[in-house]
């Protein structure tokens, strides 16, 4: 009989799926943007789905944000620990500040390619300290890394 996945598994799961997404919604965005062609219908229609998918993006970081901080520590001895506490506190602003240009600062909408760029790059760097780590130490050493 296996043992239960603990919480940094879901936790990286969770991270995996919000990277997924991101990836889509920057597809999207570049569709949008008239770079490529990936996906049927309107653009109205895509708009919406980036911003919903977003929405989704946004709640599954928050929740696992808040698993980090309330179950997590943070060993200034480990730098990709520190990295990943680092990225993901800037992810989470960058999230921040996106959210409230789209719907309070419209004037700053001239800039939100850059903002969303931003935000990508730091859920990457986030997601690569953090979710891809855990899984290739589990497959390189055949077992779940141990916190």
């Amino acid at each position: 009989m296996s043992e239960p996945l603990d919480w940094v598994f879901w936790k990286s799961v969770g991270a995996s799926v919000a990277f997924a997404l991101a990836v889509l919604n920057l597809l999207i965005m570049l569709q949008l943007y008239g770079k490529i062609r990936l996906f049927p219908g309107q653009a109205a229609f895509l708009a919406r789905w980036h911003r919903r998918q977003g929405d989704v993006i946004l709640v599954l970081f928050v929740s696992i944000a808040y698993n980090c901080v309330t179950r997590g520590y943070v060993d200034p001895a480990q730098p990709r620990v520190l990295a990943h506490a680092t990225l993901g506190s800037l992810t989470l602003a960058a999230i921040t500040f996106k959210f409230v240009t789209v719907n309070w600062i419209p004037r700053l909408m001239d800039h939100i390619a850059v903002i969303g760029a931003t935000l990508f790059t730091l859920t990457t760097g986030t997601v690569f300290t953090s979710a891809l780590w855990y899984f290739l130490t589990w497959i390189r050493e055949g077992a779940r890394p141990v916190y």
